[in-house]
């Protein structure tokens, strides 16, 4: 089962999650508290030191809460169109993907891709690291 980070599809999760808590009358979870929730989930699987798992934690809180100000001011202005709030989602995705490139490594960069399904291009190799899958078929006709 593929994990999906909530930026990729934070608006219509977002929907999905405030129509369920309103209906629940619950309090829907903030953009801080996914954030936060996301964050431990990284720090697990991607192994991440503490300053890295600082660093992601901001990122994260930061890109959240901007994701979430520019669909409110999209929703406030009227805008209907789908195409808007895919095409800002995508812009802020962009954003985080561009700061955790800063803050992880090469490996861990790769899985984080993965995680939030943008990583298809790539494959694990016989040594356990990842490589581009056009890296991998080279390497294995060197090797024969």
């Amino acid at each position: 089962m593929k994990k999906i980070l909530i930026l990729s599809a934070i608006f219509f999760l977002c929907l999905g999650t405030v129509a369920s808590f309103a209906q629940n009358n619950e309090k829907a979870p903030t953009p801080e508290e996914m954030a936060q929730r996301d964050t431990k989930a990284l720090a697990k699987k991607l192994n991440l030191n503490d300053s890295q798992e600082f660093y992601v934690d901001s990122i994260l809180t930061v890109n959240y809460v901007g994701v979430m100000a520019a669909l409110e001011d999209l929703q406030h202005s009227g805008m209907q169109d789908p195409e808007n709030y895919r095409r800002v989602n995508e812009q802020w995705q962009q954003k985080t993907m561009n700061a955790m490139k800063k803050v992880l490594d090469e490996q861990q960069y790769i899985m984080y891709l993965r995680h939030i399904g943008k990583g298809k291009d790539y494959k694990k190799g016989k040594d356990g690291k990842w490589y581009l899958k056009s890296e991998l078929k080279k390497q294995n006709k060197n090797s024969q």
